[in-house]
């Protein structure tokens, strides 16, 4: 579908995990790291124990049936770990950050052409030492990370803060994000467009509408 610089929008509302971070390399490399430090087991049995415990806890945190705090901890309880493996890996996350390599080219065009908000979920202090570390804040009008303000993905609200910062309409502004689930259902519920980046060519999620699909970041 057409580029984002031939569309009606003026406003992009930028998802950062997945969509901006290479979120799978960074936390493989945390992963790794925290395997080394603190498992004896081999590392596919650390890897499938953990993935396990942390999918299934996400999506009970998107429904609002845990909090971030108990997720953080949960997940490694489950794997009989101590509680200051939670802090380890939430500081390797934050050491072992991995842009996409369109990305940061990407942001600085697409800053010149609209107004930014990145809009994210997740452990406030790690999305902050990710933005420190990778320097790209500065691209952003406002930094919105959704446990600061007291609310989550997929919730509508989130990104209806995110434009009364801006002062802008939600028919000014397209979401871009990664995740269906998360970030089109936040879209949805706060009646934005949403543009997919899809980088693994996965099918649409049904009942999520799609305003436009790309490829990266580079694309929209």
């Amino acid at each position: 579908m057409g580029s984002a610089r031939e569309s009606r929008h003026q406003v992009l509302l930028v998802d950062l995990d997945g969509t901006v971070v290479d979120y799978a390399q960074t936390e493989r490399l945390a992963l790794h790291e925290i395997h080394r430090r603190f498992f004896r087991t081999g590392r596919a049995e650390f890897l499938r124990q953990f993935h396990a415990a942390n999918e299934p806890l996400w999506a009970a945190y998107r429904e609002h049936r845990i909090t971030l705090s108990e997720l953080r901890l949960e997940r490694w309880a489950r794997m009989g770990a101590q509680p200051r493996v939670a802090s380890a890996f939430e500081d390797a996350l934050g050491r072992n950050v991995t842009l996409f390599s369109e990305a940061r080219a990407a942001l600085r065009r697409l800053s010149r052409r609209f107004r930014l908000a990145l809009v994210t979920d997740g452990i406030a202090h790690v999305q902050r030492a990710k933005l420190s570390r990778t320097r790209i804040g500065g691209f952003f009008e406002h930094v919105v990370i959704a446990p600061e303000v007291g609310l989550r993905k997929p919730d509508g609200e989130l990104l209806h803060h995110a434009l009364n910062l801006l002062e802008a309409k939600a028919d000014d502004a397209l979401m871009v994000g990664d995740s269906p689930v998360s970030d089109g259902g936040c879209a949805e519920a706060a009646g934005v467009d949403f543009c997919w980046v899809n980088r693994t060519g996965a099918s649409p999620t049904p009942g999520i509408p799609v305003h436009r699909t790309v490829a990266d970041l580079g694309t929209v």
